[in-house]
């Protein structure tokens, strides 16, 4: 007898930093340290919703031409390069809707090559919707969606790592890495990362002379309603009252590296919380504060410093108009 439990279904992968009780017990520690875990933002369908609308009213690829025109401007360069392969590697790390990797997928399609797609992120709702996304454009391309925690999964590349000769492969990686601790994610990145590879990813910028200014001027993109009702969704999730607290915004330095500044989100409670979650009891005082968010900006320069000492070369960007946000096509040397 023929299964046919494959019609209609999608076949996810799932790496074990993502299983239940290594999420759960993550989810435990950012209560009791007061540092929530970016990825509980995006672990819900409604949380997954709320961002992606965040990034439509906000986000420079989304609400900018000339920022889109240096994406295409970036994939064009990257097709043009790669002309001469037969087949490709894609591999989204941190895909979100899939946007820019259905983009990419466009100037790298052709009937003659053999492209497989891996859509990767720790959403399951992302990561499906990215999957999908380019499999309605695309419907001969091999897709593989799967679900991780990046800064936990250095062996998820060991998986991957099957390239038939001749096969290229290239990492995307936009819109992530302000949302980490550079010591943290590079090495992480890096691991993906072989001779020869290609790594095309966005950054968040400073625009203007002025750094701090800068981050001044885009701190709005951050400190709105849309955001702050996204981001205190974990916690009334867990049970803890929008009158518990306020979510304020501030501009923090980098401790370990004095170049670099992130704008950070605190919930800066107001009323003493205590929270059971099954057996545990998480408790708040008036005036402590949670972080929920950061977000490192950059400069063009600067992340070309922290990406050297990885040996990662950044060998062409593009910059929006505004200066907001740069495409950068890099390679490991």
């Amino acid at each position: 007898m023929t299964s046919t439990i494959s019609q209609g279904f999608e076949q996810v992968y799932v790496h074990p930093s993502q299983f239940p009780d290594k999420v759960y017990q993550d989810y435990l520690a950012g209560f009791f340290s007061k540092h929530i875990n970016h990825k509980f933002h995006y672990d819900s369908v409604k949380q997954s919703q709320k961002w992606l609308r965040i990034h439509e009213h906000y986000s420079p690829s989304r609400n900018s031409d000339d920022c889109v025109d240096a994406y295409e401007k970036c994939f064009q360069k990257t097709a043009e390069i790669l002309e001469n392969n037969f087949s490709l590697q894609l591999i989204g790390l941190g895909c979100g809707g899939g946007t820019k990797d259905n983009l990419l997928v466009s100037y790298l399609w052709s009937p003659e090559r053999q492209l497989v797609y891996y859509p990767v992120d720790v959403s399951l709702s992302l990561s499906l919707i990215a999957a999908q996304k380019v499999r309605a454009s695309y419907p001969k391309i091999s897709v593989q969606p799967i679900v991780c925690d990046l800064p936990h999964s250095d062996d998820l590349i060991l998986h991957l790592n099957h390239k038939k000769e001749g096969e290229k492969k290239i990492i995307t990686f936009f819109g992530m890495i302000p949302n980490f601790y550079p010591d943290e994610i590079l090495p992480v990145l890096n691991n993906f990362l072989q001779t020869g590879d290609i790594l095309l990813m966005s950054a968040n910028l400073s625009p203007g002379n002025d750094y701090v200014q800068g981050i001044q001027k885009v701190l709005p993109q951050y400190d709105n309603e849309l955001t702050k009702d996204w981001l205190i969704t974990v916690l009334m999730d867990a049970g803890i009252n929008q009158e518990d607290g306020t979510i304020k915004f501030s501009i923090e330095d980098d401790k370990k590296n004095q170049d670099l500044k992130r704008i950070h989100a605190d919930f800066e409670v107001e009323k003493d919380v205590s929270l059971k979650l099954d057996d545990q009891l998480i408790q708040w005082k008036n005036g402590d504060k949670v972080q929920l968010f950061f977000s490192y900006r950059y400069t063009t320069h600067s992340l070309e410093v922290v990406l050297n000492s990885y040996d990662i070369k950044i060998l062409d960007y593009w910059e929006a108009a505004n200066q907001e946000e740069g495409i950068y096509f890099c390679q490991k040397v």
